[in-house]
């Protein structure tokens, strides 16, 4: 772990997020070559894809805000009330959407071309093998920084900030988000538009079983026995379930005609 700073205010936690980035850039280019999208809608990506990313911060920042405020803190939009990823994942999946399919509807206005609503599924399952790599990279930086982590034990690391070892929940879950990423990179070949709904319920089912060994306060939500990740991931793995039998009864019937 190394919070410090290395140089012009970076700590290892910036770093770590902009290689992140990086290498899910390059690993969705790579993806995008074997799906055989054309350019157009690869750049259609990394503009939806960069929006969210601005969007997913700021939406993080406010779903931590409002824990925050149901813990019995106070309501705070300036980032010193640190912010979470599941909230900032929804905000920027449903921003990413937004500017996939507004802007996707002037760069392919005509039915016939139409290349981003036939090819969203594939665009999808690129995405989600990418942010999971990406994903997995911040989690290091997390581990350097000291946040997010998880509960004192004589069995863990060392954090300086803590001043006390304690289990590195954020090294689990990266190594966690790297094998998630590799297998679906063969998962979405073999299962096409399967991505989402598998990344939901694989992603979902760990976060709330690795909530369980945080040590970091997280704030409340409405319901009393879970933390807000825990709530996230349930709706998650909901969610998960029903993409995944929706794909099945399309395919099902696809079959049949």
């Amino acid at each position: 772990m190394y919070p410090n700073e290395l140089f012009f205010g970076l700590t290892l936690y910036e770093v770590f997020i902009v290689l992140g980035i990086f290498a899910a850039m390059l690993l969705y280019r790579r993806y995008s070559t074997r799906a055989g999208l054309s350019a157009k809608l690869h750049n259609l990506v990394i503009l939806s894809a960069v929006c969210a990313v601005v969007g997913g911060y700021l939406s993080g920042v406010l779903f931590q805000a409002v824990y925050n405020w149901l813990d019995g803190g106070t309501f705070s939009l300036d980032g010193t009330g640190g912010s979470t990823f599941l909230g900032g994942f929804l905000g920027g999946l449903a921003l990413l959407c937004a500017v996939y399919f507004g802007v996707g509807g002037i760069l392919f206005p005509k039915t016939g071309e139409r290349e981003h609503i036939v090819k969203f599924p594939a665009v999808m399952d690129g995405l989600t093998v990418s942010v999971a790599l990406g994903h997995g990279f911040g989690r290091i930086g997390c581990l350097m920084a000291g946040c997010c982590h998880g509960l004192p034990s004589a069995h863990g690391i060392y954090f300086q900030n803590l001043g006390c070892r304690a289990i590195p929940t954020q090294l689990y879950e990266a190594l966690f988000l790297f094998a998630l990423s590799a297998a679906l990179w063969f998962l979405v070949k073999r299962f096409p538009s399967a991505g989402l709904g598998i990344y939901f319920v694989s992603y979902g089912a760990w976060r709330f079983f690795i909530e369980f060994f945080r040590g970091d306060e997280r704030g409340k939500t409405v319901v009393p026995f879970f933390t807000p990740s825990q709530l996230i991931s349930v709706l998650l793995i909901l969610s998960g379930i029903v993409l995944l039998i929706a794909r099945e009864a399309k395919r099902r019937r696809k079959h049949e005609e």
